[in-house]
């Protein structure tokens, strides 16, 4: 049995899909499986990591599981810690830990450090385990179809910042084969996507792809900061996020991982694009 946790996620909810079309077993954690729509054939239990206690029956029987965490960077009481210690008592035999590019090292120290305990919980585990390291995802840019629903305006912030975005679905692909294919446990997968783009050129083939003329407007930092603030993190926190952000240019390197696993290419944005806003236009 696979157990996916976040299993309604961008990525979770992709890894369910693929595997169960491979016909694997697989159950999927979500913490309200009464709202939840899954393939056919596969099992969904109940979990949430704030109430440890209700992983123990999500992790019963599993020996693969796919691990993630939508806590904001720096939250205490790590949720992989909780998954971890239930996923030893289970017993089982291999992790798929979904982490973030470069384990989250180049940038702030705060959310470096915040990311090596989290990256930590499983490597110190004593479980067979795989870390994906994504960069930004593809599907960020899902939040401006509400804006793109009132007119042509879409505000963008860090519109300059370039980076590899990746494709959930590729994500995935690589977690299954990681299940799949036992010469990539205990590795490290950098993941990126096939070209190096701007949030700005991403809005550009929005733009085209919905045969529309959009404009693009950048919130300042402070802006950026107060946003963040108003969705519940506390201001020295996002301050400590927002820095992190702009040090440098880690995240813009392509990398080959995503091709060498899946024996293909990396799928471009403007694919992805096309499916996912042309879709719904």
């Amino acid at each position: 049995m696979i157990l996916i946790t976040g299993a309604t996620g961008h990525v979770g909810a992709k890894v369910v899909t693929q595997l169960a079309a491979r016909g694997l077993p697989v159950r999927a954690m979500t913490r309200r499986p009464e709202a939840a729509t899954f393939p056919a054939g596969v099992e969904v239990v109940a979990g949430d990591c704030d109430e440890p206690a209700s992983l123990a029956k999500a992790f019963e029987g599993v020996e693969q599981a796919f691990l993630m965490t939508s806590q904001p960077t720096g939250s205490p009481n790590l949720h992989t810690v909780v998954q971890v210690a239930a996923a030893q008592r289970a017993g089982v035999k291999h992790l798929v830990k979904l982490s973030v590019a470069a384990g989250g090292e180049e940038g702030h120290e705060l959310v470096a450090a915040w990311h090596r305990r989290d990256e930590a919980a499983v490597t110190d585990s004593g479980i067979d385990h795989t870390l994906l390291r994504p960069g930004r995802f593809m599907s960020n840019t899902l939040g401006w179809k509400h804006m793109l629903g009132r007119g042509d305006t879409v505000h963008v912030a860090f519109a300059h910042r370039a980076s590899t975005p990746i494709a959930p679905e590729d994500i995935a692909a690589v977690a299954v084969e990681a299940f799949t294919n036992p010469a990539l446990r205990n590795r490290k997968l950098e993941l990126s996507g096939p070209e190096v783009l701007t949030p700005e050129q991403e809005l550009a083939i929005v733009g085209e792809v919905l045969g529309r003329r959009l404009t693009l407007v950048e919130p300042t930092t402070a802006q950026a900061i107060d946003g963040m603030v108003r969705g519940g993190m506390a201001r020295d926190l996002a301050e400590k996020m927002i820095e992190h952000v702009l040090a440098g240019d880690y995240g813009a390197d392509v990398s080959p991982v995503v091709e060498q696993v899946l024996g293909r290419p990396a799928t471009t944005f403007r694919r992805w694009a096309a499916t996912h806003f042309k879709e719904e236009s």
